[in-house]
């Protein structure tokens, strides 16, 4: 089951490699809809969502987690590219050391939201998805078509 979980993070992270690869610096600036985040903010965080939802499905705290981001910030496509892999890479080497019963054992996270490790896995990929897709229309608003395929 993970290993099917991690083909689709797999997939988005591609995906994504290669929507970095089609910007430049200054696109990472562009706010297509007023009051939300710039592109490059919403791939900072894409950037980071493996190893933040990691920690947050462990319990981590509302500060540590603030600390978290404050602490791995990522500003250029290069260093957005990076943090793509190696916090999947976290990860996939954190789950791959579940036994089946810590894979089932429920965590809760600091809101108050408890799914076991598993389905957390699930809400991480759902997470990568969603903002995937909110990238992809950004882009699309300022004129952007991303060249890459975004379901394998």
């Amino acid at each position: 089951m993970i290993q099917s979980a991690f083909k689709h993070i797999d997939t988005a992270v591609t995906s994504l490699m290669e929507i970095c690869d089609q910007l430049s610096e200054e696109d990472l600036t562009i706010a297509p809809i007023e009051g939300k985040r710039t592109i490059g903010e919403l791939l900072c965080h894409l950037a980071l969502v493996c190893r933040a939802d990691l920690y947050i499905s462990e319990g981590a705290s509302e500060q540590e987690m603030t600390d978290f981001y404050n602490e791995n910030r990522v500003c250029t496509l290069q260093q957005i590219k990076h943090a793509l892999i190696e916090n999947r890479n976290c990860l996939y080497q954190q789950y791959m050391q579940f036994t089946t019963e810590e894979l089932l054992q429920v965590t809760t996270s600091y809101w108050g939201a408890s799914y076991t490790r598993l389905e957390w896995l699930l809400e991480m990929m759902g997470h990568m998805y969603h903002h995937r897709g909110q990238l992809y229309t950004m882009l699309t608003l300022t004129g952007r078509e991303p060249q890459t395929a975004m379901f394998v």
